[in-house]
Order: C-alpha cells, then structure tokens, then sequence
C-alpha cells in the first residue's frame, strides 16, 4: 500500500496545479497572436508545474532519497520564480493599453497573493489536518483565477 506523507498538502498543490495549467491551456489556445498572452500561458505552465512537483515532494516524501527530495524543491522554486517572472512580464507588456477597470482583477490576484503569503508565513492554519501550505494553495487557487480574468481582459483573448 502506498503511503502518502502530507496528504492534504498533496491535494491541494494538485488542484493548485490543475487550475494553473488549465488557465495556461486557455490563454494559450485564444491568444492570437498576442505577446502578454503567451507570457501569461508560460507563467500558468510554470506555476502548474511548480504546484505538480511540489505536491509529489510533499505526498511521497518517503519514496525519495534526500538528493532527490532536495531536487524536487529546487525545481519547485525555481519554477515559482519563473512562474512569477513571467506574468510580471507580461503583466508590463499589457497593462499600457488595458483600461483602468480591466486592471482590476490583476490587482485583485496581486492583493489575494499577498495575504496567502502572509497566511504561509505566519504559518496560519485552521486546524491540524489543514495547515498553512494547505490553506496558502487554496487562496493562490482563488489568485489565479483572479489573474487569469486580468490577462484575459488585458489580453483581449477571443474565446470560442
């Protein structure tokens, strides 16, 4: 029977990591052609990915040697680090032209993402069984759904 270390946290880096691709995949398919959309579709892939192998570090951390479990972190806030690059990017790239109310579900993410970090940090959690990472992975959820609505607005992606 296979043994996981830190389920919840598992879980909700894997949700985290759904909602991060499947954002990318739709920036990506209705780009046409703009610059800031492709930027955002790679932070999204970045920050799915970074959410997909985090959650693999925290459920099977008994599977793995310590090289191996160190990897797996590196690559995590490194693709974090690209994640946020990226939409940076692309956030200065498309904001110029966007109107004033299209930049407010970018800001929105922005503040959602700040207040997950400050949960992370001070290490805010409801109960045992729902710690701090897990509940940080539920509001960076809500941030990039958030995001997702501002590159989209920003973008002006055409949507089939």
């Amino acid at each position: 029977m296979l043994s996981v270390t830190q389920p919840t946290t598992m879980i909700t880096d894997y949700v985290l990591a759904a909602a991060g691709l499947a954002f990318g995949a739709l920036l990506l398919r209705s780009r046409g052609g703009s610059k800031p959309a492709l930027l955002w579709s790679i932070g999204f892939f970045a920050g799915g990915a970074a959410a997909a192998i985090g959650g693999t570090y925290h459920g099977f951390a008994l599977y793995f040697d310590e090289a191996t479990h160190r990897a797996l972190w590196n690559s995590t806030a490194g693709l974090i680090g690209a994640s946020a690059g990226f939409m940076i990017s692309a956030g200065i790239l498309g904001l110029p032209e966007a109107a004033a109310h299209k930049k407010r579900w970018l800001k929105a993410g922005l503040w959602v993402t700040l207040a997950g970090l400050a949960i992370q940090q001070l290490r805010l959690s409801p109960n045992l069984n729902f710690n701090h990472n897990d509940l940080y992975h539920c509001v960076q959820t809500v941030a990039l759904f958030l995001f997702y609505k501002g590159a989209k607005s920003t973008c002006q992606c055409s949507f089939r």
